[in-house]
């Protein structure tokens, strides 16, 4: 999977490299984006359809930031404290919020070209909830989901996913529009693969900063 990875990023390199136009046109107005996406977000509109470039970039900085972490932690020694202290009251909330959180996060990625939302928060907001039921309650137990759920193996599959939808994209803007203005605007079905690439996002992200703060966690201790 590592492999492929290096490809996808490769590839994506070599594409935005023979597109880049030092002499290109300029921009078009933000309302032709609108009209021609045809969702009712119009940041979504602007950074999934203008902006793909920077969005790719920004899932391979996290990407590698996610990776450094992992790679500076493996030099610490894995805490061997196994107890946790744990409140009633704070586990009933904590596991609330926990729960709270994966609704939130299929409404945001689900509903972010409709309306504020998209990826990259419903990532954060569904990484915020599991960690903070891992450091309150039982952090043994909020382990044990990446491991049953292979969040590991989606992350990959993820980041492999979305550099082939953001080529799709960049390579065949005409037909992407054409997906778009075929749905009806304003419904969750209009997004073309707006809505995939949101949820691809939000699980590569959440996955990100579980394992980043899974790695502070092991070394340092809970709460």
């Amino acid at each position: 999977m590592k492999i492929a990875g290096i490809i996808a990023l490769i590839t994506i390199f070599m594409i935005v490299l023979f597109s880049f136009d030092p002499f290109g046109s300029i921009p078009e107005p933000i309302e032709e984006i609108v009209n021609r996406v045809n969702v009712p977000n119009i940041v979504t509109s602007v950074y999934l359809e203008t902006r793909l470039y920077d969005t790719i970039f920004e899932i391979i900085v996290f990407t590698i930031t996610a990776l450094g972490v992992a790679s500076l932690f493996t030099s610490l020694p894995v805490n061997s404290d196994e107890g946790q202290q744990v409140f009633g009251t704070v586990t009933v909330y904590s596991g609330g919020l926990a729960a709270l959180s994966i609704t939130l996060f299929l409404y945001v990625v689900i509903n972010g070209h409709i309306s504020p939302g998209g990826g990259f928060v419903g990532g954060v907001v569904l990484a915020t909830g599991v960690v903070t039921y891992g450091l309150t309650s039982s952090f043994r137990r909020a382990s044990l989901h990446y491991e049953i759920f292979k969040v590991n193996m989606l992350e990959n599959v993820s980041l492999i996913l979305i550099f082939a939808f953001s080529c799709f994209i960049i390579i065949f803007p005409e037909a992407h529009a054409q997906i778009l203005s075929e749905a009806g605007f304003g419904s969750v079905f209009s997004g073309g693969l707006i809505p995939m690439m949101n949820i691809l996002i939000g699980i590569k992200v959440y996955a990100g900063a579980w394992k980043m703060s899974s790695e502070f966690i092991n070394r340092r201790g809970t709460l």
